[in-house]
C-alpha cells in the first residue's frame, strides 16, 4: 500500500509540467508564447522546469503562470492551488529586534532634522528672492512722490536765477558802455520782457484716456506738452476720463486691476511685470 502512495506521488506532475504540457498540446513555441508575456525565453523554460526562485517572489511567479494559462486559454486556479505556500520569515531574537528599531528611530530622526533644513532653506530663500524683486507699492510711490518735488524745485529755481542775473547783467553793460553808447542803448522795459515769445508749432488733436479702477491704485499722468493732466490714488470702482494732447506718459501703481482704453479702443497692458510700478507711453509703441 505504500508503495503503491509512493509510485502515485512521483507520478504526479508538477507546476511547470502541467503547463508544458498544455504549451505543447496547443503546438505553441516558447518564442510564440513569451512574446506576448514579455518575457525571455529562458524565462519560460525556468517557469516550466519549476525554477521559481530564478524568477524572483513568489507574487511575479504567480503572476507569470496566470497570464500564461491566459495565453493558453486554460483555468489558472487549480495550477496556483499546487503553487508551494512561501516561507515564514524567522523570527528575529528580542534583542536583535530592539537594537533594529532603536537604528530605525535614530535613523528617522536624522532623516527628519534633514528635512527641516532643506525646508528652511528653501523657504527662505524664496522669501529673500521676492523681497528683492517686489518693492511695496508704497515705497514705489513715495519715490516718485520725493522725485518729482525734486523736480519742482528745480522747475523754481531756475526762474528766480535768471531774474537775479539779468539785473546784475544791465549794471555790467551799463558800466562798460561809454555814456555816448549808453544813449544809443534802448530800453527794455517790463514789457517787453515779460512778452511771450511766439513759436510757429503744429498743435496735435487731443485724445482721450478713460480708466476703469476694479481695485485701489495710484496713477499719474502727463500730456504731451508736459502738463499733469491726473494724479492720486483712485479708489475700486472710480471711472476716469481725461483729455490732452498725445503722447501721453503714464505710471500705474497696480496696473493689473485698470482697464485702460485709448479714444475708445482698448489697451493691452497686461505684459507689464506684477507688483512693480507700470511705466508706459500712450499710444503704445508697436
Amino acid at each position: 500500500m505504500n508503495e503503491e502512495n509512493t509510485q502515485t506521488e512521483i507520478e504526479q506532475p508538477t507546476v511547470g509540467q502541467i503547463l508544458k504540457a498544455h504549451r505543447e498540446h496547443a503546438n505553441v513555441s516558447i518564442a510564440t508564447i513569451a512574446e506576448p508575456l514579455k518575457l525571455s525565453e529562458l524565462q519560460i523554460k525556468r517557469l516550466e522546469n519549476d525554477e521559481f526562485a530564478l524568477l524572483g517572489p513568489i507574487t511575479f511567479v504567480k503572476g507569470y503562470i496566470k497570464n500564461y494559462c491566459r495565453e493558453l486559454e486554460i483555468d489558472s486556479a487549480p495550477i496556483l492551488a499546487m503553487m508551494p505556500a512561501p516561507p515564514e520569515p524567522a523570527k528575529p531574537a528580542n534583542m536583535q529586534s530592539f537594537s533594529r528599531r532603536t537604528e530605525k528611530e535614530a535613523s528617522d530622526s536624522r532623516l527628519m532634522i534633514v528635512t527641516y533644513i532643506i525646508l528652511a532653506i528653501v523657504i527662505g530663500s524664496s522669501a529673500l528672492w521676492f523681497w528683492q524683486n517686489a518693492t511695496p507699492i508704497e515705497e514705489q510711490t513715495s519715490n516718485i512722490n520725493v522725485e518729482n518735488s525734486i523736480l519742482s524745485e528745480r522747475q523754481a529755481v531756475q526762474p528766480t536765477n535768471i531774474a537775479q542775473q539779468q539785473p546784475a547783467d544791465n549794471a555790467l553793460a551799463e558800466e562798460v558802455l561809454a555814456p555816448s553808447e549808453r544813449e544809443t542803448v534802448p530800453e527794455i522795459t517790463q514789457a517787453q520782457t515779460n512778452q511771450p515769445l511766439t513759436t510757429n508749432t503744429d498743435s496735435a488733436e487731443n485724445s482721450t484716456i478713460e480708466m476703469n479702477f476694479n481695485d485701489e491704485s495710484w496713477v499719474e499722468i502727463y500730456d504731451g506738452e508736459g502738463e499733469k493732466i491726473a494724479f492720486g490714488v483712485k479708489k475700486a470702482g472710480y471711472l476716469m476720463t481725461v483729455t490732452g494732447k498725445p503722447p501721453f506718459s503714464v505710471v500705474l501703481g497696480k496696473h493689473n486691476v485698470v482697464s485702460v482704453t485709448l479714444n475708445g479702443e482698448k489697451v493691452d497692458i497686461s505684459a507689464f511685470p506684477k507688483n512693480r510700478l507700470a511705466k508706459f507711453t500712450l499710444p503704445l509703441a508697436e
